[in-house]
């Protein structure tokens, strides 16, 4: 296969985002160049995938698509595909008129964000928001980005799988010693309880919080998590069922049953409206996080789909 990833309006991964340079309005300072920062436009994942058919069809040449596969965020822009290129009456078509998209792959994502999602990313957005620089210095928000990333890797996961990856170990230092505030009294055992308690589980959210800051920046973590909140296939289009319900092209639905994020009954109400919807179930203990560490059932799933669909 000849294999498209495409970058997302507003992402820091190469992709014009809020960190990118804009030239200066002002004439007498040709040279003086700002960041558009908190200034960077509103996209919604229907822009995204708009924008992203263009440059397929019109950049590229592309006649059609074999299959648009994405978990997650990525699931949201698939299913955007299917509606806007997986019917003849789609805005986007071949060049004789047959779906310009011929198949779709959804992962671990639903129709529309929920309230429930909108809900969990706006905590993490508020955590943003709290960081004392963020009035005044957004950019360098990085404590508060730090927390949201933690809220959203406990998102991600689910009890049992936390459970049986850290349960109530705590975290031992290597170099720990009988002076150390962090240790009782007289041993090199960490507190078990308490200020001073180091939990493995939280050594593991702030260790992540601490990586995340190298690849991200707190206005593009804003302005992706508002993105994803935009997501509903439905919006200007008569809702969901009637959205859904215009898509012809093959359509394999995979959700997985543990995720907390994006429950199982999403997919399974999707692919129920999807004409040629199809839903297959990923079993995990991880969570939404499942469809990235199941790679095998991912796998043997997509791989039968592909081979059943030209």
């Amino acid at each position: 296969y000849f294999v498209v990833c495409c970058n997302v309006l507003g992402s820091c991964y190469g992709s014009t985002s809020p960190q990118s340079v804009k030239a200066s309005n002002d004439l007498e300072n040709q040279e003086e160049e700002t960041s558009y920062g908190l200034d960077f436009p509103d996209v919604s994942v229907q822009d995204t995938v708009r924008i992203q058919l263009e440059m397929l069809q019109k950049e590229l040449q592309i006649n059609s698509v074999k299959c648009v596969i994405g978990g997650s965020f990525g699931g949201m822009q698939a299913i955007e595909f299917a509606v806007q290129g997986g019917s003849t009456e789609a805005p986007f078509t071949t060049a004789d008129g047959y779906p310009m998209v011929r198949s779709v792959v959804p992962i671990a994502c639903g129709a529309a964000h929920t309230a429930w999602q909108i809900a969990i990313s706006e905590v993490q957005r508020q955590a943003i928001y709290a960081d004392p620089n963020w009035k005044t210095q957004p950019e360098k928000a990085f404590a508060g980005l730090s927390v949201a990333r933690q809220m959203g890797m406990v998102s991600y996961r689910t009890a049992m799988g936390y459970e049986s990856k850290f349960g109530r170990h705590m975290q031992i230092d290597k170099e720990a010693n009988d002076d150390d505030a962090n240790v009782n009294a007289g041993a090199r055992e960490p507190a078990p309880y308490g200020t001073h308690a180091k939990w493995q589980v939280k050594s593991y959210l702030e260790y992540q919080g601490r990586k995340f800051l190298g690849r991200f920046d707190p206005i593009t973590y804003v302005k992706l998590t508002e993105q994803m909140d935009s997501h509903d296939v439905g919006r200007n289009r008569g809702g969901i069922v009637k959205a859904l319900d215009s898509v012809t092209i093959p359509a394999l639905v995979l959700g997985i049953d543990s995720d907390v994020l994006y429950p199982l009954s999403e997919q399974e109400q999707m692919a129920s409206m999807l004409p040629n919807g199809h839903l297959e179930i990923i079993h995990s203990d991880d969570g939404h996080d499942g469809f990235l560490l199941e790679q095998d059932q991912v796998a043997s799933h997509i791989t039968k789909f592909l081979e059943a669909h030209d």
